[in-house]
């Protein structure tokens, strides 16, 4: 698969593959090696998009687009070839001497040229929970940078010397001003939007008043079973849709799958 500043190479729905014998990569391109299923070896390149013209390829997906019509195995796949993609990108010079740095051990990780200091990538942790109330209604916000009719549960970033409990706590309160108890953990997710880590949890809301923190999050609402039906099929609101973390913490609470609009 092909990765480029542009987003990974699409061929109509799905991601744009080319058969690795009829693929020469130039000298400034990296190859990373992304593991083998269904008897099938996957590995990404990662390139420029001007230089690729003559491949025919119709797009270039972005994750957040991708990630909601991508097939399971090819939507695994493109969040796998996007972390390691990041961290290529942003850690070029040695953190010891400044020196460039060259891929090793199949692309999984980078050595100085000077010292042979070795880089790995790194994750970035953040909580995502779903906050159900007294009245078992579940909070949705509206986050400034989504789309303006997607909401979604709350989340953050883990911060120093923070236990995954105390972020959700704290990002809770900071974003909706809602007081949280006891939170369990859900599942997780690699969220390479450059990095992150998503842990989710469910957590028991101890105050209903929302205070929107004004800057991130632009609208806060609770939500009964049927509000939130109602709402997504007329179409007033949409929530992250595919294999997201954030629509299984959803749907885990709604407890059958979600509905959409009944027109698009």
């Amino acid at each position: 698969m092909l990765i480029s500043e542009r987003g990974a190479a699409a061929e109509g729905e799905e991601l744009f593959f080319l058969a690795g014998p009829s693929y020469e990569p130039t000298e400034s391109e990296r190859l990373v090696y992304l593991g083998t299923a269904q008897s099938t070896d996957y590995v990404l390149a990662i390139v420029d998009s001007q230089e690729h013209a003559d491949l025919g390829i119709e797009k270039w997906f972005t994750l957040r687009e991708a990630f909601t019509i991508l097939p399971t195995l090819q939507a695994e796949l493109l969040v796998e070839a996007q972390a390691i993609t990041n961290w290529m990108r942003s850690e070029r010079y040695c953190p010891k001497c400044g020196s460039e740095v060259q891929s090793s051990n199949s692309g999984w990780g980078q050595t100085c040229v000077q010292n042979a200091h070795e880089l790995f990538p790194r994750t970035d942790p953040a909580i995502i929970a779903s906050v159900i109330d007294s009245e078992d209604r579940l909070l949705l916000g509206s986050n400034a940078n989504f789309k303006s009719k997607m909401y979604s549960v709350l989340a953050g970033f883990v911060e120093a010397g923070e236990s995954l409990e105390s972020a959700v706590h704290r990002e809770i309160f900071e974003e909706s001003g809602v007081l949280v108890g006891d939170v369990a953990y859900r599942g997780s997710q690699p969220w390479p939007l450059p990095r992150s880590l998503m842990l989710g949890f469910a957590a028991e809301a101890l105050s209903e008043e929302l205070v929107p923190d004004g800057a991130e999050i632009k609208d806060l609402r609770w939500f009964t079973r049927a509000e939130l039906r109602e709402d997504l099929e007329s179409g007033t609101i949409d929530i992250p849709r595919g294999v997201s973390i954030a629509h299984a913490l959803i749907r885990s609470w709604y407890g059958e799958p979600l509905p959409e609009a009944l027109s698009k």
